[in-house]
């Protein structure tokens, strides 16, 4: 196996470039506009923009893979305009378009997102092409999977849809919600406690090497949803909780919380951070549950336990993720 990852140098890719290593798979090139996170990734790094058509089809011809991981992508939620997002649509067409006229690519995978998704009223999609996206971001993914699914690639592809996705090496994360939570600054909304899907990155990146490694007519114009089983969103904020402060976390009545988050909209329209807004709380409301059966049965989870995977997460923000955060470099 050949293989190229567009977006290698981000969380996810990261994550899987570690996971290779650890399998002694070494022949590979992380095509990314970023240096990667980790520095002993840099020997693999190929700086391209999936933007730049010419340069990403010279790279494919240089290279010559016959696999393909495609994560490289905007994946933040911040704007409503599609064309903020042309990393997702046009930047796929690109790599459609590289892996087209690339003969030695005998399978991609096709990153998209569970936000192609979401409705109250049918909670879980009744086809692949079912689509009722979430945020313009989502909107973003839609295309991307159509752009898949009506190309000309010789190539069999797969389409991958991970989850909520947390784990070392999130750089995110530990600027909100995990020093909220340090602070004994997160209330959760009354009683609530809907269902959630997760994804802890390393069985996010083991069911993206189980793809690769299964029989290509298995895997072949099929879509996964990655990550983890559904479960409660207590259960899970609750185990950083307690990992970082030694508690539960606090409740607070919903009424108050929502008035909160209007002064945060307030906030955020005149660029002052604030940690609670209108789209993060109703965020915290609702279900949002993904059919994960599919992909268990078929590939497993390489870390089940949860409160061991928040354990090893705080123990890399710890160390050696600590140098990237001021709040937790200047704590630890």
């Amino acid at each position: 196996m050949k293989l190229l990852i567009t977006g290698g140098s981000g969380f996810i890719g990261t994550n899987l470039l570690e996971l290779l290593l650890v399998n002694n798979v070494d022949n590979f090139i992380n095509v990314d506009k970023q240096k990667p996170l980790d520095d002993a990734h840099s020997k693999f790094w190929v700086d391209c923009n999936i933007l730049d058509k010419k340069k990403l089809l010279e790279v494919f011809t240089a290279f010559e893979p016959t696999h393909v991981v495609h994560l490289a992508a905007k994946t933040d939620t911040a704007s409503d305009k599609l064309e903020d997002y042309n990393e997702n649509t046009d930047g796929t067409a690109n790599l459609i378009e590289a892996i087209e006229k690339t003969h030695t690519v005998v399978h991609v995978v096709i990153t998209s997102t569970q936000y192609v998704y979401k409705s109250k009223e049918n909670p879980l999609p009744r086809s692949d092409k079912d689509y009722i996206p979430h945020t313009t971001y989502g909107i973003s993914k839609k295309i991307t999977e159509e752009l898949t699914h009506n190309s000309k690639m010789k190539a069999a592809w797969t389409v991958i849809r991970p989850t909520n996705v947390w784990g070392p090496w999130n750089m995110r994360y530990p600027n909100e919600l995990l020093k909220i939570v340090d602070k004994g600054w997160y209330f959760h909304p009354g009683k609530t406690n809907p269902v959630k899907s997760y994804a802890y990155v390393k069985n996010v990146v083991h069911q993206i090497f189980q793809i690769l490694q299964s029989d290509i007519s298995d895997v072949n114009h099929q879509t996964y949803y990655v990550g983890d089983e559904p479960m409660k969103s207590l259960q899970w904020i609750n185990s950083f909780s307690r990992e970082l402060t030694g508690k539960t976390v606090k409740s607070f009545p919903i009424f108050i919380l929502h008035s909160v988050s209007f002064v945060g909209d307030i906030l955020r329209k005149i660029k002052i951070p604030f940690p609670l807004h209108s789209e993060r709380f109703n965020n915290m409301l609702d279900n949002y549950e993904t059919p994960m059966k599919k992909t268990i049965d078929a590939f497993g989870l390489s870390n089940p336990n949860l409160d061991e995977n928040v354990k090893e997460t705080i123990d890399w923000l710890k160390n050696k993720g600590k140098p990237n955060f001021e709040y937790w470099k200047n704590k630890y």
